[in-house]
Order: C-alpha cells, then structure tokens, then sequence
C-alpha cells in the first residue's frame, strides 16, 4: 500500500515538474513611454486647458477614476466657472487646483450600476501622456533668493523631463540638476501667464 502511495507521488511530482518546463504560450506586451513635448505644441493638442478646483472623485462606480472640477480660469476650450469631469489618473487631491491639459473623449461614459450615488452619464476629458499633463498647484519654499518673500510663492509642479518649458522660464531646481520623475516648480504666475499668451488674445 505504502508502495503504491509512494509511485503515485513520484508521478504527481513528474508531471507537475514537466508542465513548469513546457514552452508556455508568448504574451505581447507593449510599454508606453510618454513623449516629450514643448510646451507651445501641448497646448495645441489639448482640447481644454484650464487651472481647475477638484471638487471630488469616484473610483468606485465607474470602469475608470473620474473627477469632478470647476475652471477656475480658462486658457482653452472651456469657460471660467464650468464643471469639467475628467480622469483616468488617480492621486489628485481633493479641494487643490491643478492646471490641466485634457483631450476630450468622444463616447460618454456611464455608471456600472445605479444601486449608489455617482455622477450619471458623463462627457469627460482625459489626462494624457501618462499624467505629465496634470500639474500640481501649491504655496512653496523652494524659488531662491535671501528672504522669505522670495523664496516662497504660488507655484505649478511641471515635469519638464516630459514637458519642454520655454528657456526663458526659470524652475527650480534647475534643469541642471536630477530630480524625482523629472519634476520641477515654477512661478504660478508666470506660467499663467505663458499660457495667456500661448492662448492669443482673447476675442
């Protein structure tokens, strides 16, 4: 009995050490890196452009995080004061504004179910290139300078690894130096600024 028990084993064990060797079926996958692109030829892929309040976000009821923002300054395809959804990315802040670079998605989108509160059927705008265009806005310490005043402004988190800034704009650290995932700040305001005039003279 015991014999039997033990020949039975070895085969389990074969078999099993024979499938870890079998040439398993190739599986395609394709990494997408983002692109680099100046800031001057982002602003024309763009579809809406705007600094944006997020109000909230729901991760639960649809296929993709979606956020629900007001404009609270337009610089393209949108007007001050409208209520934009967009997504995928998740890790935007509730309550902080961001400048936003968005491609408009053709088909709405709907909840997976009606059981939960959700913001129905939707048109939203997608983040695009990998996230690089959502920009952080914050009160930092970190532009230079001797006193507190200059040291601390408004300003605008920009990955300028991904995305090209204009020579003439300063950020902080400079290009110079490494820092995480390619981001650095620069002033707030003159980058609204930049993007005023990218936007040509309002008609």
């Amino acid at each position: 009995m015991t014999s039997s028990w033990g020949k039975l084993l070895l085969f389990a064990v074969v078999i099993a050490s024979a499938q870890l060797t079998w040439p398993q079926q190739s599986e395609k996958v394709t990494i997408t890196e983002p692109s680099v692109i100046n800031l001057a030829s982002l602003f024309k892929q763009a579809d809406t452009i705007a600094l944006i309040k997020v109000l909230s976000g729901d991760a639960e009821n649809y296929k993709i995080t979606v956020y629900k923002g007001r404009v609270i300054k337009s610089f393209k395809g949108t007007a001050d004061g409208e209520i934009v959804y967009f997504g995928p990315d998740v890790g935007e802040r509730i309550g902080w504004e961001y400048i936003l670079f968005l491609r408009g998605v053709s088909q709405p989108i709907a909840p997976k179910s009606t059981s939960s509160a959700n913001y129905g059927t939707i048109r939203y705008s997608e983040i695009f290139n990998e996230g690089y265009t959502s920009m952080m806005t914050s009160y930092e310490c970190v532009f230079g300078g001797n006193t507190t005043a200059e040291r601390c402004d408004d300003g605008v988190q920009v990955c300028t690894d991904y995305i090209v800034l204009p020579k003439s704009m300063p950020t902080f650290p400079p290009l110079t130096e490494d820092t995480s995932f390619g981001c650095r700040w620069v002033r707030k305001q003159g980058f609204v600024s930049l993007l005023g005039t990218l936007g040509g003279p309002k008609k």
